[in-house]
């Protein structure tokens, strides 16, 4: 591996950690619970083994569970454009298989009643894995520990036959709900990752950077993709003539510091009027979850570090943890003030866009008051006027 120009990078871990916030999501649409993707992982996971899917097949259905909603925010219903829109992201992740428009079709029902009519067979397996998980899931609560809550998810299955799902599948289901770990294991988070992880080889693999940037900057999109941040920090990045590895960690880093976001209701972030100091407060609190999601992907430390401090000050005042001059690198302050140069320069439900000029004299006033570096804020007039 050149590690000027890649990183280790496993795509279930990766996955694992961004199913977080995308379930986030769900919840605030569904209602489902933060651990939805998992257990979507978890099921679909025994039915591959009891159809014996061989190793590298059971890690893609484990990474097209946990990003089957990946379409959510930005469609907000199961429909047509959020099962394309879906297959479009995943284009560019690393897949190990050679299986097809899976996520496309995981909103089908057997007997043809689903999103885009497909019917029995026509259906890819892996596909029907994913919808019955999220079926099952989506209308009962798999953590509820009450043994009625369990006869009646049986119930809905066996009503369901060569309705919603195969007989194939059903069987499965019926022999393996029939072992009580089963149940215990969905009402525990860790006994589901450890059933994941044992189920699958450790497929790591060396992947550019560009790669990996190819797959964050769709969280970007999803979240932040009139703000112009990416853009920006490229040109901040070559600027300060980082060299390759520095400038496309940076980029990382910048395409991810508002996965946070998918934590804050929908609702708050489009409000066309200036928001209340509580709500104020409720948003404030997307570099945390950032942190939360980014610290469980492994060879993302720097990467982390550096977008989880898009909101610090170098005289404290920034959030959520305060942080001081001392604590901040070249590249958090960096990430810091473009984030605040591209916010001003985009337009807002509740404010127009200010000018690129207008933008500078903000981070003049803040380098006078000692929230950002005086250095950084004449570079910016130089990157951006």
């Amino acid at each position: 591996m050149d590690k000027k120009r890649q990183i280790q990078f496993n795509l279930n871990n990766f996955l694992l950690a961004l199913s977080y916030p995308l379930d986030a999501i769900e919840n605030e649409y569904y209602n489902t619970d933060l651990k939805h993707s998992k257990k979507i992982a978890f099921i679909a996971l025994k039915l591959a083994k009891e159809f014996n899917y061989e190793k590298e097949y059971l890690s893609d259905i484990c990474s097209y569970s946990l990003i089957h909603n990946i379409a959510l925010k930005e469609t907000t219903k199961r429909e047509k454009e959020y099962c394309l829109l879906g297959e479009e992201y995943i284009k560019s992740f690393p897949f190990l298989t050679d299986e097809k428009e899976i996520i496309k079709y995981h909103c089908e029902h057997y007997d043809g009643s689903g999103v885009f009519g497909l019917k029995g067979e026509e259906i890819p397996l892996f596909s029907q894995f994913i919808a019955f998980a999220d079926i099952i899931d989506s209308n009962f609560d798999l953590s509820n520990k009450d043994i009625s809550n369990r006869e009646r998810i049986v119930n809905f299955v066996k009503n369901n036959e060569l309705v919603l799902f195969s007989s194939d599948i059903v069987e499965c289901f019926i022999e393996f709900s029939e072992v009580e770990s089963f149940w215990l294991d969905l009402q525990n988070e860790q006994e589901m990752l450890t059933y994941i992880f044992s189920s699958l080889f450790d497929y790591t693999q060396a992947l550019d950077f560009e790669d990996i940037l190819s797959m964050t900057s769709i969280f970007y999109k999803i979240i932040d993709k009139e703000s112009g941040l990416l853009e920006n920090c490229k040109k901040v990045a070559d600027f300060y003539n980082f060299d390759h590895k520095d400038k496309q960690t940076f980029l990382i880093a910048a395409s991810l510091s508002n996965v946070g976001k998918f934590f804050i209701p929908q609702k708050l972030i489009d409000k066309d009027i200036v928001l209340e100091p509580y709500e104020h407060k409720q948003i404030k609190a997307y570099p945390y979850y950032t942190n939360k999601t980014l610290s469980n992907i492994i060879g993302f430390s720097d990467i982390n570090t550096w977008a989880t401090r898009v909101q610090e000050f170098i005289d404290g005042s920034g959030y959520p943890y305060s942080f001081e001059g001392k604590d901040l690198s070249l590249k958090d302050r960096l990430l810091s003030i473009t984030n605040i140069y591209s916010s001003l320069t985009s337009e807002k439900k509740y404010r127009d866009a200010f000018s690129n000029i207008e933008a500078i004299k903000v981070l003049e006033t803040f380098a006078k008051e000692g929230k950002i570096d005086k250095a950084i804020s004449e570079d910016f007039k130089k990157i951006f006027i």
